[in-house]
């Protein structure tokens, strides 16, 4: 079975158990999806893939909003804004991992693996 079918049968459980698209395919997977990388539905993707791809966009977005109203007023130094950027998007990616194993186990979704057969 292809990847894309497996996403496919993912997808159309997380449909079934009344998951919403918005938490089953959230913008930001399809847009790594898009970019060619084979992100799962984040239901059934490991703790720290869903770490790094929610901490990956959240932190340099974070990071600019900061920037752009407090931080460069500040005279913040750009190793400290890093560094805060690097922590930021750490914690929102254990957050949402987190939130998610949760709900894969509130929902009794099944494995990745056990969708190939």
């Amino acid at each position: 079975m292809t990847f894309d079918e497996r996403r496919q049968r993912a997808i159309a459980v997380l449909n079934r158990k009344g998951i919403p698209q918005a938490s089953s395919e959230p913008a930001h997977i399809r847009l790594f999806r898009r970019l060619g990388m084979q992100v799962r539905p984040l239901h059934f993707e490991t703790f720290w893939r869903t770490t790094f791809f929610c901490g990956l966009w959240f932190g340099p977005i974070w990071a600019l909003i900061m920037w752009t109203f407090n931080w460069r007023k500040e005279g913040t130094d750009p190793a400290i804004a890093a560094l805060a950027t690097v922590i930021c998007g750490l914690i929102y990616g254990l957050v949402m991992a987190s939130v998610f194993a949760w709900s894969k186990k509130k929902h009794g979704l099944p494995t990745w693996e056990s969708l190939g057969s």
